[in-house]
């Protein structure tokens, strides 16, 4: 299956050296769902998690210290992530020919076109995830900096074929 969001020549380009570098071979294929992720859920955390959570509990999320309303805004992106990565990872489970017409050790190292998109768009949260612990380190802590760090580093290696 490929992936419905081609590539921008221009991004796949521009990151070509650091993926050459790093052996991220099919990185440039997905860069921009990397990008458009990290932009959609900093888009959630910025604005629709204080939005709606002001909508659905405006005593309760009112009366949140600064702090808790982030790591509430948080949570909120990483449902929308979550419910986001499972739905579209079925969808491909279920629909993907290729994947399909691939073996047990082929499905879990191989690669599609449609299965590379998820990956890009998981990565993009893993990244949004590196650069909110890195901004509020004195709140989530150095362990957390440590998790969210090591987990874009091991998912990257998806880039890898």
């Amino acid at each position: 299956m490929l992936d419905p969001f081609p590539p921008i020549p221009l991004l796949s380009k521009a990151i070509q050296p650091f993926a050459d570098y790093f052996h991220l071979t099919t990185l440039p294929l997905h860069i921009h769902e990397v990008l458009g992720a990290f932009l959609g859920y900093t888009f959630i955390n910025v604005v629709i998690s204080p939005w709606i959570s002001k909508k659905l509990f405006p005593v309760k999320y009112a009366k949140l210290s600064p702090e808790r309303k982030l790591n509430w805004d948080v949570h909120v992106v990483s449902l929308c992530q979550s419910t986001l990565i499972n739905t579209l990872a079925i969808y491909v489970m279920m629909n993907d020919t290729d994947r399909k017409d691939m073996n047990a050790v082929e499905r879990v190292f191989g690669y599609t076109g449609a299965s590379g998109m998820i990956q890009g768009l998981a990565a993009g949260y893993f990244l949004w995830d590196l650069v909110i612990t890195l901004q509020n380190v004195k709140v989530f802590g150095y362990g957390m900096l440590a998790h969210a760090l090591s987990a874009l580093l091991v998912f990257s290696f998806g880039f890898v074929s």
